[in-house]
C-alpha cells in the first residue's frame, strides 16, 4: 500500500464528523463512475477491422491441425524450470 493510501485511510478512520465521511464517500463515487463512463466511451471508440487474408489462413491452418498440443508441464519439465519452483 501507497504512504499516500495509508495516510488517507488513517485520517478517515480517525475522522469523527459522519458528514466529511459522507462527503468523501460521494466523491469516491463520482470518480469512480466517471473514470468507468471514461473507459465505455474509450472501447466504444474502437473499430473491429476484417481479418487479412494471411491471418484467416493461419487461423484456418490452427483449427485444421489434428497435432496434438504439448503441455506446458512438459516443456517446463523439459527446460528443467521445474526445480526453479519447488
Amino acid at each position: 500500500m501507497s504512504p499516500l493510501a495509508k495516510e488517507i485511510i488513517d485520517k478517515l478512520n480517525n475522522e469523527k464528523n459522519s458528514e466529511v465521511l459522507a462527503e468523501v464517500l460521494d466523491f469516491y463515487e463520482y470518480i469512480k463512475q466517471k473514470k468507468e463512463k471514461e473507459l465505455k466511451r474509450k472501447w466504444s471508440q474502437i473499430e473491429e477491422d476484417e481479418p487479412s487474408e494471411d491471418e484467416v489462413k493461419l487461423y484456418e491452418e490452427y483449427r485444421n491441425n489434428k497435432e496434438e498440443g504439448i503441455a506446458l508441464e512438459n516443456v517446463i519439465k523439459e527446460l528443467n524450470l521445474d526445480a526453479k519452483y519447488r
